[in-house]
């Protein structure tokens, strides 16, 4: 479950232009209520609520709200009503600022240990912007100490824009954590020593505290680190962690990080092994290359394979072409392979893929999905754009206009674009009314004829352009040829003459 809170967490966290609160009721239709807000964000404000309330208590709340209100209308308010009348205490504030507010507090966290004194100094500051209608948040916190032989929780209510705290301590703490339990939705930059990080990934009781650490330790380079994340890579028992530690090690990038990830690669979890694999992808490194291919031999799992083509598809070579063109062909659930193989393609660029993935595109027009027959046909068209013929390639994407399936036609037009061979713009002025651009063929047509009729402009300077290059080209031969005339002629009249020294 925390995982999962996690992932939303972040999922919510990352919305910088947040406007509105959960609650809303300017929308002009329905499926505006329904994004992050309402799910992600709303499944993390009954998870505060009922880490104030504790678990019965909660249980009661929502027991009786739902049994006193059923096959009826409710608003929030209903909700709240319940909650004070069971719990004895206003949740007005609660309620205002995590569903009626916007955003959620960003904390800024410095700590510091005074020997002498024993005390443990904790300064919390909110960050986020501060406005009349978007006032600092309230709420309770625990900070965690963990020494090597004990573990103190010291509670704090927050409701300024700083707070500084001291906690006696026996001795210096070796892990501090904020929010421990994770109960709040926010961001919080708590910038922690490397010793302490490290402690904190090795500390397996604590699952959020190890997430926390790999993503603070994602931003360091030394060699310790490097060991630290192959250790929780290879060694932790929750696969989230060792997938975080995966996606860390490509961060840090190093040729140590690199070898970490390849003596990495043989996880039994696919959710890992697929990390590792698509962390390895993001180097340009030959080992990298070569491990890619030699998993790929014996990879069964779709996903994992999707996640090698990308990193092997930004290298050259008819070695290269094969493999993604098998991975094209072959037989996966929902079309993973194929889809990341054809995007592989596009990635690779190199136009001699274009008659196998055109084989491809016939060969199974009727078994792929529409989405991926699309993604061919933009991936066929970038292939071919740089190409002095593309008439072979235009007139099979004219002939998929008359494709059945709506989609496929809107994609070809679009495709007709990338190309960007001008011919096509006769076809597509029958698709286009740019003045009343309302359809989806209708508007892909248009843009398609403004992308084409501008590359058409520029033609005459760039053919203006090849012909001053042709040009310069046969200028600097003949200058070559003279050159090389005038220096026969010196050595010959070199050798005529007797050394007068």
């Amino acid at each position: 479950l925390k995982y999962e809170m996690w992932n939303n967490a972040a999922g919510v966290l990352k919305q910088k232009d947040e406007k509105r609160g959960i609650v809303f009721r300017a929308y002009g239709e329905p499926e505006e209520m329904f994004n992050y807000l309402a799910y992600p964000k709303g499944s993390w404000v009954l998870h505060m609520l009922r880490s104030q309330l504790g678990p019965d208590l909660y249980r009661r709340c929502i027991k009786t709200y739902l049994e006193r209100h059923r096959f009826g209308v409710v608003e929030t308010s209903d909700l709240r009503r319940v909650v004070e009348e069971l719990s004895g205490r206003s949740f007005q504030r609660f309620f205002d600022q995590w569903l009626n507010g916007i955003g959620a507090p960003r904390l800024q966290v410095t700590q510091s240990w005074d020997g002498k004194s024993k005390l443990a100094k904790i300064t919390i500051k909110q960050t986020q912007p501060i406005t009349d209608k978007n006032p600092l948040f309230h709420f309770p916190l625990t900070l965690r100490f963990k020494t090597r032989a004990n573990t103190i929780d010291h509670v704090v209510e927050i409701d300024e824009k700083e707070h500084e705290f001291y906690v006696p301590l026996p001795e210096a703490p070796v892990i501090v954590r904020v929010d421990p339990g994770y109960t709040l939705l926010a961001t919080i930059d708590f910038k922690k020593p490397s010793a302490m990080l490290h402690a904190q990934l090795e500390d397996n009781s604590d699952l959020i505290g190890r997430l926390l650490a790999i993503d603070s330790l994602k931003d360091k380079k030394d060699l310790k680190t490097v060991e630290k994340l192959k250790a929780a890579l290879n060694g932790n028992a929750h696969h989230g962690v060792r997938v975080a530690a995966a996606d860390a090690l490509k961060k840090i990038h190093t040729k140590e990080a690199l070898a970490a990830l390849l003596a990495s690669a043989g996880q039994s979890d696919a959710r890992v092994r697929r990390a590792v694999v698509s962390a390895i992808a993001g180097f340009y490194d030959s080992s990298g290359r070569d491990k890619l291919q030699s998993l790929l031999v014996r990879e069964k799992n779709p996903a994992v394979i999707a996640a090698a083509l990308p990193g092997i598809a930004r290298w050259d070579g008819p070695q290269i072409h094969d493999t993604l063109i098998a991975a094209a062909h072959g037989a996966s659930f929902r079309e993973t392979e194929v889809d990341a193989a054809i995007s592989a393609m596009k990635t690779n660029g190199d136009p001699a893929l274009i008659k196998p993935l055109l084989t491809l595109l016939n060969t199974r027009k009727q078994s792929v999905s529409e989405r991926t027959f699309n993604r061919g046909m933009e991936t066929l068209a970038f292939l071919a754009r740089n190409e002095e013929d593309r008439s072979v390639t235009r007139q099979w994407l004219v002939a998929q206009l008359d494709n059945e399936r709506p989609g496929a036609r809107t994609a070809a037009i679009k495709a007709l674009g990338t190309l960007g061979d001008p011919l096509a713009i006769r076809v597509l002025e029958t698709f286009a009314d740019e003045g009343n651009a309302v359809s989806g063929d209708e508007k892909a047509a248009a843009a398609s004829i403004r992308q084409l009729q501008a590359l058409k402009e520029t033609a005459p300077e760039l053919r203006d352009l090849r012909k001053e290059v042709t040009e310069l080209k046969a200028a600097e031969e003949s200058l070559k040829k003279e050159f090389e005339q005038l220096r026969k002629q010196l050595e010959a009249v070199a050798k005529d003459r007797p050394d007068k020294r």
